[in-house]
């Protein structure tokens, strides 16, 4: 009688692997697709000059057509963290690529105010959708000890993608119109999806976990594009080793980020993405025209946005170093630096070198605390429901985006002027510094299997070797 196929945990396997060259190169697609992401949301603050003129728009028309985008994002996300939950990461994320590049070049031909808010809020289904596909991807190959270190540096992709708005438009705008850049981006996010379809596999854990016809094939080949000395025998079946496993085929509910330890670890996750993404768009979608209004050039403006950027990856990565062996909670220096630095652009006329310095520095940390915030958003939960997790919270948080430029831009038409914008938008940071200590303290107390608790350091041989159950 034949041994019957072994059983093998994926977990072991994906905790051992070393940074290979398709590892790398799938990382790398993915910093490309969130680049894109963060350039199409932070392009229209930069457009935002000319198309008022063009449009002949107010400061809070130009705030709620950034909110319409945001609003978008919000319910794509929960679509698309569905989609990605029952049918799959890599298909959702092509779906997601090839949406936002189209409708990013249907903007450039709108015509009328409500074509760009129509074409914002479509294109904002898509973009919305990528985002929390992207950590999910990227934390399910990531080994736990770097885990938040490799979300971190995919997030990265889009600060830099915000950064590299104002270059592009200081280049493109004044001799093509506002319309170049929207034309430029939506044909390279075209461009990616090929990228995406070669270089981006399914996620092995969740093929494990749906365990249908031919998953185990398919994993086997994607392991050895990984690990192309891994010996995995023919037949091999490979399960995730989560307990959720055994619920596969339940359909997913809101109540199931809320059970057990995960109510307060969501609770407190949406909290705090929910303040810093206020205050993020607040800076992302105005501090170009806030630039402008306290006396730099266009062009200026945006460089002096696209170097605060740049700040913020540095500060991302920074912190995700210290949040992958320290928790949630040491994320909170972050946002203790930011109200410093808002209160001062809050005080008061500032000399020009004084101004960009604190500015750079709100930017610096407020997008260093953001980027540690979004790095853990969907570590917490199991394989099982982890595109979900990452998608409400990412959702939830939109309605503090949306409430930023809006808000925004209420306070600079009621005549507060950037001191009074910046001195109650400080609020966020605040606030934030005390949900990071709880979260950190909550944290802490997870139990070593949970997602999401802190790693213990490996061994000097590296992990444990894969284990190998055998069949029921």
């Amino acid at each position: 009688m034949s041994a019957a196929p072994p059983l093998v945990e994926l977990a072991p396997i994906i905790e051992r692997q070393r940074a290979s060259r398709f590892w790398l190169l799938m990382y790398a697609v993915c910093c490309l697709i969130t680049f894109l992401d963060g350039f199409d949301f932070q392009i229209l603050s930069f457009a935002a000059t000319y198309l008022r003129k063009d449009f002949g728009l107010t400061q809070t028309q130009l705030g709620t057509l950034g909110t319409v985008g945001l609003f978008g994002t919000m319910i794509g996300a929960l679509i698309m963290g569905y989609l990605a939950d029952r049918l799959g990461r890599r298909p959702t994320i092509i779906v997601s690529v090839a949406g936002f590049g189209v409708f990013m070049l249907g903007f450039a031909y709108a015509d009328t105010y409500g074509q760009l808010i129509a074409l914002r809020f479509v294109s904002g289904l898509f973009l919305g959708g990528v985002l929390p596909l992207t950590w999910a991807l990227a934390a399910e190959y990531a080994p736990k000890r770097f885990r938040v270190t490799a979300v971190s540096i995919i997030m990265v992709g889009y600060t830099l993608g915000g950064a590299a708005g104002g270059p592009v438009s200081n280049w493109l705008i004044p001799e093509h119109g506002w319309q170049s850049v929207f034309v430029v981006g939506g044909v390279c996010s075209l461009l990616t999806v090929l990228a995406v379809l070669l270089l981006v596999p399914e996620s092995v854990r969740f093929l494990a976990l749906k365990a249908r016809p031919g998953s185990d094939d398919r994993i086997s080949r994607i392991l050895r594009r990984f690990q192309p000395g891994l010996s995995i025998e023919p037949g091999t079946r490979f399960s995730t080793g989560d307990p959720q496993q055994a619920l596969s085929g339940r359909r997913f509910t809101p109540a199931q980020l809320f059970r057990g330890h995960l109510m307060g670890i969501t609770t407190l996750l949406w909290l705090v993405y929910l303040l810093s993404s206020a205050l993020i768009y607040f800076l992302v979608f105005w501090t170009p025209m806030i630039n402008e209004q306290v006396g730099f050039s266009v062009s200026a403006a945006a460089t002096i946005a696209a170097l605060a950027s740049v700040a913020g990856a540095v500060a991302q990565l920074f912190i995700s170093r210290f949040v992958d062996r320290k928790g949630a909670g040491i994320i909170l220096w972050m946002p203790v630096a930011a109200v410093v630095c808002m209160l001062t652009l809050g005080s008061g006329a500032l000399a020009p070198a004084i101004y960009v310095t604190f500015v750079i520095g709100a930017k610096m940390f407020v997008n260093g605390g953001h980027g540690g915030i979004t790095s853990i958003a969907g570590t917490f939960y199991p394989t099982e429901i982890r595109a979900n997790g990452a998608a409400w919270a990412s959702s939830v948080a939109k309605i503090g985006a949306m409430v930023g430029p809006w808000l925004g831009g209420v306070l600079l038409d009621a005549g507060l002027g950037a001191s009074g914008a910046f001195t109650i938008f400080a609020a966020c940071p605040a606030v934030m510094v005390l949900v990071l200590f709880v979260l950190g303290r909550v944290q802490r107390r997870l139990p070593a299997e949970a997602e999401g608790a802190l790693s213990v350091e490996a061994s000097t041989t590296g992990v444990a070797p894969v284990r190998t159950v055998a069949p029921s």
